[in-house]
C-alpha cells in the first residue's frame, strides 16, 4: 500500500494486532504529491523514500517516532520531519496516529530556488533541516497545506482550473524555501522582488497591478507557444505597446519579450524533468513551446538554468518510482490493504 501510494521502497512492516485496515489517498499534481496515511494500528515500518523526492510528514493526531541516519525525532502535532530521497529510516507510530504525507519532486524545488538566487545556478544541492516546528511562519505554510487539501477534496473548487492548481503548487514549493532552513537560507534575500516568469501572480503586489498587466501575464502564461509579440498583446488588452512596456518594467523588472521567453523556458524544463529520455527528444520539446531555433534555445537556457537541456531530460526523477495518476489537475486515489 505504501509503495502503490507514495513510491516507498518498503523494507521492513510489523503492525500489531488491529480491527482497523491501513489506508492511505493521495493527490498527485505535476510536482508535488498531497497524501495522508492511518497504519491501522500501532506499526513499525522502516523505508526509504524515492530518489529525487523531498517528503514532509506531519502528524495530524498521535505521536511517531522515527529514525533518520543515527538521528532520532519525536513527531506530534506541532513537529515534522522533512526526507530526502533515498535515505533509510524507520518510523514507530501510535495506534491513533494519522499521517500527513507531503512530497516534492527535488528539481522542482532547486527551480524555484535557483530563480531566487543572484548567481541562479545552485553550486551544492539543496539540503533541509530535518526537523521542522510547525509554528511562527511555518505554521501559516501548514495550514496553506491543510487548506489545499480541504480544496483538492472539494467538488467544484478552484483547483479543478488547472492554472489555479499549478499556482497552488507554487505557492506550497516557494514558500516552503522560507520557512523550512535549508542549506541556502542565509543567502536567499526578503528584499528580492519576485518578477520570475509562471510567479507573477505570487508577488505581493498583484491585485495592485494595472488591470491590462494583469490580463496580459495571464494571456502569456495560457499559451505560452503562441508568438506573443508586444504590439498585439498591448492589442489584446487595450493598451499601447509603450504603456504595456512600462508596466512589465515597473512592475516585474522585465520587458514583456524576455517574461514570455521566460515562461516559455519555464514549461520546456517542466516538460523535460518529466519526459522520458527514450519518449522524447529536446528539439521536439523546445519546438512545442515557440522554440523553433536550436542554437538560440540552447543558449538562453543554459544561461537560465546553469546546465544543458539534455541534462533536465536524462535526469527524469521519479517517473518510475512515484505512479502518475492525474488528468491535468489533481486526481484522487484510495487504497485499503491488509497488513
Amino acid at each position: 500500500m505504501l509503495h502503490g501510494a507514495f513510491g516507498w521502497d518498503v523494507r521492513d512492516v510489523d503492525v500489531g494486532d488491529s480491527e482497523s485496515l491501513p489506508r492511505a489517498h493521495r493527490y498527485q499534481m505535476p510536482d508535488v504529491m498531497f497524501g495522508y496515511v492511518e497504519l491501522g494500528g500501532e506499526a513499525f515500518v522502516s523505508c526509504r523514500v524515492p530518489e529525487g523526492v523531498q517528503a514532509v510528514l506531519a502528524p495530524l493526531s498521535g505521536i511517531a517516532e522515527l529514525e533518520v541516519d543515527a538521528e532520532q525525532f519525536g513527531l506530534t502535532r506541532n513537529r515534522a520531519v522533512v526526507l530526502g530521497g533515498s535515505v533509510d529510516s524507520s518510523m514507530r507510530a501510535s495506534a491513533d496516529c494519522r499521517m500527513l504525507v507531503l512530497q516534492f519532486r527535488h528539481p522542482a524545488l532547486e527551480t524555484f530556488l535557483s530563480r531566487r538566487l543572484t548567481e541562479g545556478a545552485l553550486g551544492d544541492p539543496l539540503r533541509f533541516e530535518r526537523l521542522m516546528d510547525i509554528r511562527g511562519h511555518a505554521a501559516s505554510w501548514f495550514r496553506a497545506w491543510l487548506f489545499l487539501i480541504q480544496e483538492l477534496d472539494t467538488p467544484g473548487s478552484i483547483l479543478e482550473d488547472p492554472r489555479h492548481a499549478r499556482r497552488a503548487e507554487f505557492l506550497i514549493m516557494d514558500t516552503l524555501l522560507d520557512v523550512q532552513p535549508h542549506n541556502y537560507a542565509e543567502v536567499l534575500t526578503e528584499s528580492s522582488e519576485v518578477s520570475v516568469a509562471g510567479q507573477a501572480w505570487a508577488d505581493p503586489r498583484w491585485a495592485t497591478f494595472p488591470r491590462y498587466l494583469r490580463e496580459a501575464v495571464e494571456i502569456i502564461e495560457r499559451n505560452p507557444e503562441d508568438d506573443h509579440k508586444t504590439k498585439t498583446l498591448a492589442a489584446r488588452v487595450s493598451i499601447s505597446p509603450r504603456m504595456l512596456q512600462i508596466a512589465f518594467k515597473e512592475y516585474l523588472g522585465t520587458t514583456p519579450g524576455k517574461f514570455h521567453r521566460d515562461v516559455r523556458l519555464e514549461r520546456v524544463r517542466e516538460a523535460l524533468l518529466e519526459a522520458s529520455a527514450g519518449n522524447a527528444t529536446v528539439d521536439r520539446i523546445a519546438r512545442s513551446f515557440g522554440f523553433n531555433h536550436y542554437g538560440y534555445f540552447g543558449g538562453v537556457y543554459r544561461e537560465k538554468y546553469g546546465e544543458s537541456p539534455r541534462r533536465a531530460l536524462r535526469m527524469n526523477p521519479g517517473v518510475e518510482t512515484i505512479p502518475q495518476q492525474r488528468t491535468g489537475v489533481a486526481d484522487r486515489s484510495e487504497r485499503q490493504a491488509k497488513p
